[in-house]
């Protein structure tokens, strides 16, 4: 990833949502993106397992509107982007037994409201600071993202008849 701006003028075009591959991203009904897998939509967004990863149940959480800051939302907007964000922490610390759950809102590379959710572990490679997926990258086999996403699944649609995921942690 460049640590410099885009040009501005493809910068204000993402903003108003010309070109943006988070909108085409969610115009293709699609299990599977170049990106990753396609986990569930859910009351705002779209959650993605991301194709590297770096940290065990590392996710993207994509909001289905294109704005570029949360609170370009509506506020009832803002409440649900929450709540999913929430839910999808739950469902990862359950499935894959983290000890940190980190929520990075960014996109000063692509300028459409996403969550980057990274299920931290005691050990993991970045210790005390935040990890970056293209300088730890661990891709899977198919059946094996297959496996986490089916976990996940099952442990958000738990979350829907109890409040709460009841899913075992995923070895």
């Amino acid at each position: 990833m460049t640590k410099e701006w885009m040009p501005r003028e493809r910068w204000d075009a993402l903003v108003r949502g010309e070109g943006c591959p988070l909108c085409a991203e969610l115009a293709v009904d699609a299990a599977l993106t170049v990106e990753g897998y396609v986990v569930a939509d859910l009351a705002v967004s779209r959650l993605r397992l991301s194709t590297h990863q770096s940290l065990p149940g590392y996710c993207v959480l994509i909001c289905k509107q294109h704005v570029r800051e949360p609170y370009e939302l509506s506020p009832a907007k803002q409440l649900l982007f929450f709540e999913d964000m929430m839910r999808v922490g739950r469902a990862l610390e359950q499935v894959f037994a983290s000890v940190k759950m980190n929520f990075e809102l960014l996109g000063n590379a692509v300028p459409h409201l996403h969550c980057h959710i990274k299920p931290r572990y005691y050990g993991d490679p970045a210790g005390g600071i935040p990890i970056w997926p293209d300088v730890y990258p661990h891709d899977l086999a198919p059946q094996q993202y297959e496996q986490r996403v089916a976990a996940i699944r099952a442990a958000l649609a738990a979350q829907e008849t109890t409040g709460r995921a009841n899913a075992e942690p995923l070895s």
